[in-house]
């Protein structure tokens, strides 16, 4: 009678051990599952993929940090941490990740935990294993066809709290540097409290972020762009109570081929002022009045603006299109017009106004 099958797998894996097989004899059973849709579990090892994608508008998100880290131990009775593994890497144009299967791990340890990350500026930060909101544990995590839903980024967050549900890391550390002087004025009861802590919109009428009033889809039919873009909110501030940006930033080409929208929701004589503002402050405005209540045009080198005001809705816009994305003042126009449309759709005026 020959080896019984514990035997041979064994004498199977002690051969194949210099050439990496038999990683899997090393790890535990995964907590995920390896589809959202299949009751399977999946492998600590991996490989993972997934897409990232805005929760408001289901739009992808490029440019996320995809951080990727397995944790080793080795002993059975009492068991010690024997190290750690990384994976850094980001979304692509579409917001898909890739993280490839972890390597043969060293002889005596096995495959604890495995944690995935993605950040991005602007946004909730995603963890597989625990949500931000009440740091419950997260049940819906898949190694394989992973979808993430990134929220974004609220003035009424504590980036303290944020910070340490980050966690550490080079890589992560090197993106959260913007949160470390808010974080440190929490702490020392200095922060302030913005607006009213909520986001555009949330107090009166509809949820309204900039990122719903304009799609690639859009740019690309009225000026016939062929490639393709990384979007997500503008790195110059995060969401508020009264401001919201987008950024259809165009990929391998220069900022001459970008498009970006930033939206202020106030009060009527607030929204005044910062209009005027806008048309003061940028060169060369002409005043056109033929978008809501009152609007401009502007150049500025290579970049175009249009501005708006919608003294009803207490609405102001400013939209900037680079010269190759729009050749012509027209161009902008009707990308704003498009704004303005949307605008109208998602904040209808009672009593019969437009």
């Amino acid at each position: 009678m020959g080896p019984s099958l514990p035997s041979r797998l064994a004498l199977v894996c002690a051969v194949a051990a210099g050439l990496g097989a038999c990683v899997d004899s090393a790890v535990r059973t995964a907590p995920f599952r390896v589809r959202p849709d299949a009751p399977e579990a999946g492998a600590l090892a991996g490989p993972f993929n997934g897409r990232v994608v805005d929760s408001t508008t289901h739009a992808p998100v490029a440019g996320a940090l995809i951080f990727g880290a397995w944790a080793l131990e080795r002993g059975t009775g009492l068991p010690e941490p024997a190290g750690a593994r990384e994976f850094v890497g980001s979304t692509d144009a579409n917001g898909a990740y890739r993280i490839p299967q972890l390597a043969a791990v060293p002889r005596g340890t096995r495959v604890t935990e495995f944690t995935l990350l993605v950040y991005k500026r602007g946004y909730i930060a995603y963890r597989s294993d625990r949500r931000f909101t009440d740091l419950g544990i997260r049940l819906d995590f898949a190694q394989k066809d992973n979808q993430v839903m990134l929220e974004r980024w609220r003035t009424d967050l504590s980036h303290a709290r944020h910070l340490r549900f980050v966690g550490g890391g080079t890589a992560v550390a090197a993106l959260t540097q913007w949160e470390l002087a808010d974080a440190s004025a929490e702490l020392d009861g200095k922060r302030s409290s913005g607006d009213d802590g909520l986001r555009p919109g949330r107090g009166e009428g509809q949820y309204v972020v900039a990122a719903q009033l304009l799609t690639d889809t859009d740019i690309k039919a009225r000026t016939r762009y062929d490639g393709a873009f990384e979007t997500g909110p503008l790195s110059d501030e995060p969401d508020t109570a009264t401001y919201s940006s987008q950024h259809f930033k165009a990929v391998g080409r220069p900022e001459t081929w970008d498009v970006a929208i930033r939206l202020w929701r106030l009060d009527p004589g607030k929204a005044q002022d910062r209009y005027e503002e806008l048309s003061t402050q940028l060169p060369n405005t002409v005043e056109k009045d033929d978008i809501g209540s009152k609007s401009f045009v502007a150049l500025e080198n290579d970049i175009r603006g249009v501005g708006f005001m919608d003294a009803p809705r207490g609405v102001v816009v400013l939209l900037t299109c680079g010269t190759n994305q729009c050749s012509s003042a027209d161009d902008a126009i009707a990308l704003a017009n498009t704004v303005y449309g949307r605008i109208k759709a998602l904040l209808p005026l009672t009593g019969g106004a437009k």
